[in-house]
């Protein structure tokens, strides 16, 4: 629960009695690799932070698993769209690793908001990161070739390489697994 509040005050300062209300507000869930926390079709009744683990977030889409995020330690993880307005998710949202996280409900989040000082600037906050990160991810299908989305994913989520499968790269960059050994093998001979 720390790491959580660590990051909340990253954004907003929070008084100890604030601390207090949100550790409460806060519920621990932990996950087993392969476990999904929201399923394509469910409502998305909860914000999640992942305290330890991984998750990928990933639609289907004529039959074939699209990767669109991967949610590391010390990120939050939602389906905003279904989230906010209450409706059936168009996502799915997996652990890769045994995952730990904090979640808050819909609810707590509104309590959240009208009961911490600056609850609602850090919601404000939150978002402008995470539509600010997905605008990019599109402006980069649309506009970047193959290696450079790949290279992207590399300054983005350093550290992940070695922990996310090579296919789901391949698919969070818009390529064939093949295709990705081949920018691969490009990219170290440079």
């Amino acid at each position: 629960m720390e790491e959580l509040i660590n990051n909340i005050r990253d954004y907003i300062h929070l008084s100890e009695e604030e601390t207090e209300l949100t550790k409460r507000l806060f519920t621990n869930r932990s996950l087993k690799k392969g476990e999904n926390i929201l399923e394509q079709g469910k409502i998305c009744k909860s914000l999640f932070f992942v305290s330890k683990g991984l998750l990928r977030q990933y639609i289907n889409h004529d039959g074939k698993e699209l990767t669109i995020h991967f949610n590391e330690e010390k990120t939050f993880a939602c389906d905003f769209d279904s989230f906010i307005s209450q409706a059936p998710s168009k996502k799915t949202i997996e652990a890769l690793e045994d995952t730990e996280l904090n979640i808050i409900s819909y609810e707590n989040l509104q309590k959240f908001y009208a009961q911490i000082s600056k609850g609602d600037c850090f919601g404000r906050l939150l978002l402008e990161k995470i539509f600010s990160s997905a605008l990019q991810h599109i402006i980069s299908v649309y506009a970047d070739t193959a290696e450079q989305r790949y290279l992207s994913f590399l300054h983005d989520f350093k550290h992940l390489q070695q922990r996310i499968p090579q296919f789901y790269i391949a698919s969070f960059i818009g390529v064939t697994p093949q295709s990705l050994s081949r920018i691969r093998r490009r990219i170290a001979k440079k």
